[in-house]
């Protein structure tokens, strides 16, 4: 069968392991750093959970941890966030602060040290608490008759962006950002309005990229649904991508951004890894312990080094 291959374009970022690399939004982006993170590499993510609107995660960057806590509430003797997801929480308000402040702490501290920040939207779709018509990044199952739920504008987006972009200049010098779509059809809101939705992401971040050097998109979307426009590549459900596709898009990533002697050091690595896991037939025998404690201290020079 033919297929339509996508092309990804030539980047100047590159990624090693010496550098943090940071990732906000959906999860997909939590695909990609949980691969940077089985490689050994340094990488910082999602200090809010994950988040889909691409107005939360803006202001994840710009609002300092003081305002974003004014947003605590307690439900059923549990202390959330409204801007920030359900994983993140407390018993207590206090509890519920110190793991705000202390995950924006590591965040901020580790952008701070990065070439790159990866920004996964996933929808267009928002909804607004009606007592203040502010934007929250998860509704934490309170009921639908306290939001407006509403399509945000391909306008809006590139607004407050081109904002939040202007500060992270400001803040971070140095830093990429690389934006991507994630692929994940968000089916609750109907096939229709999904697409409407992906496309002015997809409108926005175009726009953003041509105003801004320092900002590259990476066409994790048109790969899946050009080239990996088959059910072979998602989980049951029909929705999220599995592994198989998890690690094709690695490969893609690997090529995009990583140097030659980050590939040559990632590959001696996921060799040495393969020699780990490898469960001998007689894993009691005097062979099979000398073959795993050889490996075990193979790995460890080659981690010291």
């Amino acid at each position: 069968m033919k297929t339509t291959s996508v092309t990804f374009p030539n980047y100047s970022i590159e990624i090693n392991r010496t550098v943090p690399v940071a990732f906000l939004g959906s999860c997909f982006s939590e695909h990609l750093s949980r691969k940077l993170n089985e490689n050994k590499f340094s990488v910082v993510s999602n200090p809010l959970g994950v988040i889909f609107n691409p107005m939360s995660l803006a202001y994840i960057l710009e609002l300092e941890s003081e305002k974003l806590i004014a947003n605590n509430f307690e439900r059923n003797n549990v202390w959330l966030n409204w801007s920030a997801n359900a994983t993140i929480f407390g018993y207590s308000n206090e509890a519920l602060e110190k793991v705000i402040r202390d995950n924006l702490a590591l965040f901020q501290d580790r952008l701070s040290a990065s070439n790159v920040l990866f920004v996964t939207f996933g929808s267009a779709w928002v909804y607004e608490h009606l007592s203040n018509s502010a934007i929250v990044a998860n509704c934490h199952k309170q009921p639908s008759r306290d939001f407006n739920k509403r399509l945000l504008s391909s306008d809006e987006i590139v607004g407050q962006w081109t904002k939040t972009i202007r500060q992270l200049n400001k803040n971070y010098p140095a830093l990429n950002i690389v934006f991507t779509v994630s692929p994940v059809r968000h089916i609750k809101d109907g096939v229709v309005d999904n697409t409407r939705s992906k496309s002015i992401l997809l409108e926005a971040v175009h726009q953003l990229t041509e105003k801004f050097s320092q900002v590259e998109y990476f066409p994790v979307y048109e790969f899946f649904m050009d080239e990996l426009r088959d059910y072979a590549y998602y989980k049951k459900d029909g929705i999220h991508p599995n592994e198989i596709a998890i690690d094709l898009v690695w490969e893609k990533f690997e090529h995009a951004f990583f140097g030659n002697e980050t590939k040559a050091w990632l590959h001696e690595f996921q060799r040495l890894t393969q020699q780990l896991e490898h469960r001998p037939l007689h894993p009691d025998s005097v062979e099979a312990k000398e073959f795993v404690a050889k490996a075990q201290r193979e790995m460890e020079t080659f981690l010291a080094g």
